[in-house]
């Protein structure tokens, strides 16, 4: 290493010294006896030096001394509890030998950000402690650790591919879906919880719209049937998700088709602006049931709901694939309202492909994506029906009708 890289190694365990030192000195009592400023100075220099000479039985005997002195100076403080501080300092000896480490043109970049964050995490003991004792209940907690077992444990596990006579069932999408529905309730529960009924379920339902608005209407009409006294909310919730469907559309086809999403702009931007206006006249009425609603207890996260869903999911989606394989190319607006009624992305894609490749007219490929829309709505309508919510099934299959007639008049007056 050249001078100026070793007095650059060595400033920054200067750095990582003095943050995490000074983080400890704030945060001991009056009375309390612990390592300094000064020691995590010094702690880091050991390190830095140790990562310079690149001599592992340094590295280790050093660490061990460090660790010792830590451990007499812990027992000799009685009236202390917990070992954050002679963690941190451990922490601080590592962070000071990756600034030096000879070799790692990012270590010393590293050590910083991860000191920057180590500082931050002491530095919010209050209110993590807060968080945990006081704002989490033990049932939460415990639905948080079976939705990340959904994702990082099920899923990675699943087949990637298609199983079956063609390859028509794909675990992972259909999994997929399982998650969607459980993200949107998931994070529906702490939205609602934390920002209250009518704030966190309008954001509940943007949110969940701009991942899946398949998946946000029947994760919040499953709610809406655990809380029936909140339905007005959650209906609006469920007009904005699906509302959010359009935009992101037309986003999608704005990077990968120009020329198709500026065709297909008047209609889904005119079914936008109805379901928001729907949204908008749901909202009004629902200023009442706002203030008088409260958030309920229940379970954040509820696989059962999500693994039926799951299951219908799957079935349409074994149908779609039945279908497309047996059309043929003849039978385009068959299959994308079969294509639609699982994944309208997908569907619409699809069709752009088409349309790029010369199968099809620009006037032909927008009525298929409306066909396309129209057979989501269709299997939307269903699977909220399932929900059990009296009168949603209807309301939802009016509203899309109005939609989807306003977007086919703008599409007849545009092209």
């Amino acid at each position: 290493m050249q001078a100026p890289d070793l007095v650059g190694s060595t400033a920054v365990a200067l750095l990582i010294g003095f943050l995490i030192g000074a983080e400890r000195e704030f945060s001991r009592a009056e009375a309390e006896r612990q390592p300094g400023v000064r020691d995590f100075i010094l702690i880091a220099l050991v390190g830095s030096l140790c990562g310079l000479l690149q001599n592992v039985w340094l590295a280790v005997t050093a660490l061990a001394a460090i660790a010792a002195l830590l451990a007499v100076f812990h027992y000799q403080s009685p009236e202390r509890s917990g070992i954050t501080t002679e963690m941190a300092a451990v922490a601080t000896f590592c962070l000071g030998y990756l600034a030096s480490a000879p070799g790692l043109s990012f270590g010393p970049t590293l050590a910083v950000g991860l000191t920057v964050a180590i500082t931050i995490l002491l530095e919010a003991k209050r209110a993590l402690h807060h968080f945990i004792r006081e704002t989490i209940t033990e049932q939460e907690f415990t639905d948080t650790l079976r939705f990340l077992a959904i994702i990082f444990i099920i899923y990675p596990v699943l087949p990637a591919g298609g199983v079956g006579p063609q390859g028509v069932f794909v675990p992972r999408q259909v999994w997929l879906f399982v998650i969607l529905v459980s993200s949107v309730s998931y994070v529906g529960y702490f939205l609602e919880k934390f920002l209250g009924p009518r704030a966190g379920l309008r954001l509940a339902g943007v949110l969940g719209g701009l991942a899946s608005s398949t998946a946000a209407t029947v994760s919040l009409a499953r709610s809406c049937a655990d809380e029936p006294e909140n339905r007005t909310l959650y209906w609006q919730a469920i007009l904005l998700a699906n509302g959010m469907q359009f935009p992101r559309l037309l986003a999608i086809l704005g990077a990968v088709n120009p020329p198709l999403a500026w065709a297909l702009a008047g209609p889904l931007l005119a079914m936008t602006a109805v379901a928001l206006a729907l949204a908008r006249l749901w909202g009004a009425s629902a200023v009442g049931e706002a203030q008088r609603a409260r958030v309920h207890l229940r379970n954040p996260f509820r696989l059962g709901p999500a693994l039926r869903f799951g299951a219908l999911f799957g079935l349409i989606t074994l149908l779609e694939r039945t279908a497309s394989a047996t059309a043929g190319s003849a039978g385009v607006m068959i299959v994308s309202a079969a294509g639609g009624s699982v994944d309208v992305d997908a569907a619409v894609l699809s069709l752009s492909d088409l349309l790029k490749a010369g199968g099809l007219t620009m006037p032909a490929t927008t009525l298929a994506t409306l066909i396309a829309l129209a057979g989501n709505a269709v299997v939307k309508t269903f699977l909220a029906t399932q929900s059990g919510v009296a009168g949603l099934g209807r309301r939802l299959a009016l509203s899309f009708l109005l939609m989807l007639a306003t977007g086919v008049l703008v599409w007849r007056l545009t092209s």
